[in-house]
Formats: C-alpha cells, structure tokens, sequence
C-alpha cells in the first residue's frame, strides 16, 4: 500500500469520526429542541377556574402552570375549597371557596411540615402583636384610629389576626350576590409568617413558598429570608452576605441545585455554600451517609436565644401533644412525665389572648443536644476543630456582651423602676428608656448575630462598637439624669452607683491608657500615616 493510499485512508476515517461526532451533537440539540414541556394537568374541577382567570389574572394562572401542583392537577379548588359555614367561605360558581389559604388547608396534603411549622417559632411570630415593638409601631408612630405603620411594616413580616369588617349586630358584612365576606383591609393582604387565621391556624406557608408557582427554589435562596431578617434589630441577611457563606453562595449560585426536587441535601446534592435553609431547615449528610434533619420547624438548631436583652443557652422541653417550650438554661427543668402549666396566645373573638394549658412532658432537648444538630450541618463542610473553635469565638462574644453591657444595664434599668424613677406603664417617656431600647434590641442583636454569622462588620462596628459608645456616653448619663428628675437625693445615688462601677477593671480605661499603651498607639500612628 502506498504512502498515498494510507494517506487518503486515514483522512477518510477522520472525516467519517468527525462527521459521526457532527451528527450526535445535531441529534441531541434536535432532541432538546423537541422535547416539551410538561404541561399543567387542568382537572374538570378546575377547569372554569383557569378559563376565567386566563382573563381577570393571568400572571397567577401561568405562576401556577409552572408549579409542581399544576404538573400533579392539584389546581385552585384543591386549595380554595372552603366548608359552607366557614367565617371566610362563599359560594363562587357553585363552590364554596375562600381567598385565604391557610397552613391547615395545606396540610391536608403537607401534614409533616404543618406539624413542624406549627410548633415553630415562625408560627409564633404574630405574637408580636402584644410586644414593645408593636407599642411602637402602634402608639409611637400611630394615631388612634391609624395604625397604618404597624398594618405595612410589623405585621407584614409577623402576621397580623384576619378580621371581617361586622354590622351593629356583629354579622359579617357581605358583598355582591355571592355574599362574599368582607375582609378588613387592615388584616388583608397579609402574608406575615404567624399570621393568625380564622381557622385557628398559625402562619402563611406563601410567606417563604410565594403562590402560585410555590418553587423550592425560592424557599432555599436566602434572599427570601432577607424579607424580614433584615433591617437594623435583625439583619441575618446584612450579615449572611458579608460572610465567607453569603461571598461563596452569590459566586456559586449555578452550583446550588436550588430547582433539584425532592430533598435538598448539603454534602449530596450541593456543595459551594450553605443558605438560611442549609443550616435551619434542610437535610444534611451525616459520617455514615444518612440523611437527617428535614424540618420546618427552624428553631431547633439554635442553642442561644440572641432576641432579648440578656442572652441564655435553650434547653426544649417538648410535651405529649407535640407542643414546644424554649427553657432558658437559668430555668429549672421539668422531670419527663411531670405535669406543667403552660401559657398558649390563641385567638377568641378576633383578639390574642393567653390562656393556660395542662400539658405532660415528654422530652427534654438540652442546648448542647441542640447545639450538636447544628454541629451535623457544619461538618458537611468544616471538620470538628474548626467548628468547635467557631463556638468557642461565638459563645465568648455573647459572654462578653452579656456581662459587661447587659445585665449591667438591665440591673439599672430595674432599679430605677423599683425605685419610681421610671413608670413600668409607660415603657418610652424617658430618654434612658429609648437609649436602653437601642442598646440590646439594635446594637446588641446586632453584635450577637454579626457573631453566629461570621460577619466581622455588623460584630464590631455595628455592633459592639455602638454598643460600648452608647453605654458609656449615652446610657449612664441618661440613667443619672432620669434619676435626679425623680429627686436631687436619687440623682447622686446613682451617681455614685455608676462612680463605683467605673472603678472595675473592666472600665477604667476611661480613665486613659497606660504610658506604654499610649507610646505604642502614638508610634503606629506615626508609623501607619507618616505622623513623626
């Protein structure tokens, strides 16, 4: 064979591979370009539903074809169906149906996640309706017969309680020939997380699964979080994108799975970075391959409470009807089997009220145990020196707030309401009050978060910084002059209460620096911007 003929041989065989590789790629493109898309299964029963509101809505009927619901005909009926009789039901093309979807409607199918939301923390939010925060918004930055600022700001992220505007004699009002009832519109629209339902029901699962498309990727994107973990008492988002998991997460998206259906496990599905769901909500992946921690209720990870003014370690006690309670670790636990009186907020008569409730311990969660469940998520990614010095760092800065800023203050702040400087009925009519307020509900959550967070920025100088700054030159001053408005007498005893305590070491550096503290710091000044 000549040197030719192999030649055009081999040119042959190259031409026919790559045509051959010409034709899959054309074949696999052509297959994608054909394959379609799932459609949406339109039952009988809500057939009309989707005809009609093709029309009047249509973004929400085409949010509600891209759903997983729509691809199983789970449609609107199954939704809305509403029981004649209900306070929120009428009569709508022949069906009795409601405009609010509750946590018990879903559970009909999603009994698992109501159960565990339902015994959350989210689905307690709404009782921030009897809280300062509420006065607030309310009393302070109210009128009377306007509550417009706690209607769009506290309760569109806490909930508010659905009411129906009544006649003289207390009946529903309705509207139109279907009798359709009349929602407050200060309660309505209204998605807040413990929104407080008719039904008895706490909650709105489409706080964090926004209707109609109700996609898991949504829910597992912190960004859905940030619409009420944010702002200047609370800012987890602030803080979770300054974090190395925030940077990691926004340069990794792509890498997320966040459309993979089903379970979403951190160290399986996904590696790039953890989300809010990834370290409170989702499953994760243990040393033996198992897959655990599947919950919607997102506070049972969480071994500090960082919300009040002093922060302590959460044991849970759990009792027979599921029913959850945080235990402070300064709170005496109940034996398992005891019987104990707990306080419940239900809604009677369209008002939040507190009632007692009997129940039977069944379990006792300690904080470490809490503590370590979080551990499991952390070591998807990190090994056990790592995150146990990450507590360490954690738990010492919480430390440190609490006994040099907080239970200082919180002591004084208890004195001088014992004492009668300060009126227990009017929580804001001295400055000390609203400097004290700042101090741990802003500044001091703010510290603590930046903390379990690992964000540096919002630790320090949105945190402890202002936290330190305020204390010294806001807080005791106001303290002491609160005190001698009272009398001249309370003024110079709190006076010398503060002179006393500025003599702990913690607090002289008041009064200035060592020699060679000060020589140091006025060297590297020099040294950093060339003041010799």
């Amino acid at each position: 064979m000549t040197l030719d003929t192999k030649r055009i041989i081999v040119g042959s065989l190259s031409f026919l591979f790559f045509a051959s590789l010409l034709l899959v790629a054309y074949q696999e493109t052509s297959h994608k370009r054909k394959e379609k898309k799932v459609s949406a299964i339109i039952t009988s029963n809500n057939e009309s539903c989707v005809t009609c509101h093709t029309k009047d809505s249509p973004a929400l009927v085409m949010e509600w074809e891209e759903s997983m619901h729509a691809k199983v005909g789970i449609g609107c009926v199954e939704c809305h169906a509403a029981n004649e009789g209900e306070i929120d039901a009428w009569k709508h093309e022949g069906v009795y149906v409601s405009a609010l979807v509750t946590p018990k409607d879903c559970s009909t199918c999603h009994q698992k996640e109501f159960d565990e939301f339902s015994k959350s923390h989210h689905a307690k939010a709404g009782e921030i309706l009897a809280s300062l925060d509420n006065i607030l918004a309310e009393k302070v930055a109210g009128l009377p017969h306007n509550k417009a600022d706690a209607v769009n700001g506290c309760w569109q992220c806490h909930g508010s309680i659905i009411k129906f505007l009544r006649n003289e004699k207390g009946e529903v009002l309705t509207i139109g020939s279907e009798h359709k009832p009349v929602i407050d519109p200060n309660s309505w629209p209204n998605s807040g997380m413990g929104r407080l339902n008719p039904d008895g029901s706490k909650g709105s699962c489409h706080a964090c699964h926004s209707r109609h498309a109700f996609a898991a990727s949504l829910s597992r994107q912190p960004e859905n979080c940030g619409k009420c973990h944010m702002g200047p008492d609370h800012p987890q988002i602030e803080v979770y994108n300054e974090s190395k998991h925030g940077i990691a997460y926004h340069a990794n998206k792509e890498r997320m799975a966040l459309d993979k259906s089903g379970d979403w496990v951190l160290g399986k599905d996904y590696s790039a970075a953890p989300t809010c769901a990834s370290c409170h909500i989702s499953s994760y992946m243990t040393p033996s391959g198992e897959y655990v921690g599947n919950t919607h209720d997102v506070g049972e990870r969480i071994s500090w409470t960082l919300r009040p003014i002093i922060s302590s370690k959460l044991n849970m006690v759990i009792y027979h009807d599921g029913y959850k309670e945080d235990y402070p670790d300064s709170r005496a636990l109940p034996k398992i089997g005891s019987m104990v009186i707990t306080k419940e907020k239900i809604v009677i008569n369209e008002e939040l009220v507190t009632i007692d409730v009997e129940r039977k311990v069944s379990e006792i969660v300690t904080w470490k145990k809490r503590r370590d469940n979080m551990k499991g998520a952390c070591l998807n990614c990190h090994n056990t020196t790592y995150v146990d010095n990450f507590y360490k760092q954690f738990d010492d800065l919480v430390v440190l707030y609490n006994e040099k800023f907080a239970i200082p203050a919180k002591t004084m702040m208890d004195d001088l309401k014992n004492d009668g400087v300060l009126n227990p009925n009017a929580p804001f009519e001295k400055e000390v009050q609203w400097v004290f307020w700042e101090l741990w509900h802003h500044e001091g959550r703010r510290a603590r978060h930046g903390a379990s967070m690992m964000g540096p920025d919002y630790t320090h100088w949105h945190g402890m910084y202002e936290v330190s700054k305020h204390y010294y030159n806001k807080f005791l001053p106001a303290v002491v002059k609160a005190a001698k408005e009272y009398s001249e007498s309370m003024g110079k005893k709190y006076q010398e209460r503060i002179d006393k305590m500025m003599m702990k070491e913690e607090h002289l550096w008041k009064k200035g620096l060592s020699p060679q503290e000060a020589e140091a710091l006025r060297a590297m000044y020099g040294d950093r911007y060339d003041e010799k």
